[in-house]
């Protein structure tokens, strides 16, 4: 596995994103490809990740919305998924959308998948990065939600 070392900007990127209240989960070095869901709702369970592939040492955004058994029986979709960095802007420390995947596959009975394409996060001033996407279901009632885990990923590198 290759580590790379964060320099003084990515360090004091990180810190600034956990000031702002968003905790940063440092990829494990044991897994080839891994990272934890991060979901929410009970009828229809939206989740989002920062998936890193070890072996190519890439992040990307995953997305998927699931239609839990015993629900109200819902069709999903899940589209426009962002990978977003937090980088220092001309406005100040902000999330900038650095990929995404429109993913308009349409509506599916019980299950929704999307990802963006890979970056290096090591190519990035400030390695921390976090997951948005947008998650629509319809069934016996309605909705549509654009959400992010309140947790970001960060890299170290050298």
């Amino acid at each position: 596995m290759r580590l790379k070392r964060v320099g003084r900007f990515g360090t004091t990127g990180a810190l600034v994103a956990a000031a702002l209240g968003a905790s940063i989960v440092f990829t494990p070095s044991s897994a080839s490809a891994s990272s934890d869901w991060y979901c929410y709702g009970t009828q229809v369970k939206r989740c989002a990740t920062v998936w890193w592939d070890e072996t190519a040492d890439t992040y990307r955004a995953r997305a998927k919305i699931t239609d839990v058994d015993g629900g109200g029986s819902y069709q999903v979709k899940v589209t426009d998924v962002k990978l977003q960095n937090f980088s220092n802007t001309a406005n100040g420390w902000a999330w900038v959308t650095v990929r995404s995947a429109k993913d308009y596959d349409g509506w599916h009975d019980t299950a929704d998948l999307a990802a963006t394409v890979t970056v290096d996060p090591c190519d990035w001033p400030n390695p921390t990065f976090r997951p948005v996407a947008t998650f629509s279901w319809k069934g016996a009632s309605s909705g549509e939600k654009t959400w992010s885990p309140d947790t970001s990923w960060g890299h170290n590198c050298d």
